[in-house]
């Protein structure tokens, strides 16, 4: 029998980085105000964040809990460059470092 300390070492601890009823009730309430945009109109600098904030929230949270899918489609493909942007762009805005990427994926296995 092990002890509790020992129990407590094989469980691994995964940080829950979002709720993801929160993060849909807000995509729900972009979805509206994108619906209100009159037809040839361009979203706001403001709605393009809230939406790619709440879906990478989503994306982690089920990545987290065991979800191994791309996260785009096979139809959707981007070309190399707008993955290469947003990457470089989201590392930039949150401090991150290309190397520090490359450290945390070798540690999680991510």
């Amino acid at each position: 029998m092990s002890s509790p300390e020992a129990e407590r070492d094989e469980v691994e601890y995964v940080e829950v980085l979002a709720d993801v009823a929160e993060e849909t009730a807000e995509l729900k309430k972009l979805a509206h105000e994108i619906l209100a945009v009159p037809e040839g109109g361009e979203l706001s600098d403001e709605q393009i964040q809230r939406a790619l904030t709440a879906l990478c929230k989503i994306y982690t949270v089920h990545y987290q809990a065991g979800g191994r899918y791309p996260p785009f489609t096979e139809v959707t493909r981007l070309p190399p460059t707008v993955a290469m942007v947003m990457a470089s762009q989201m590392l930039k805005a949150v401090n991150v470092e290309l190397f520090e990427l490359g450290m945390w994926q070798a540690w999680s296995r991510g």
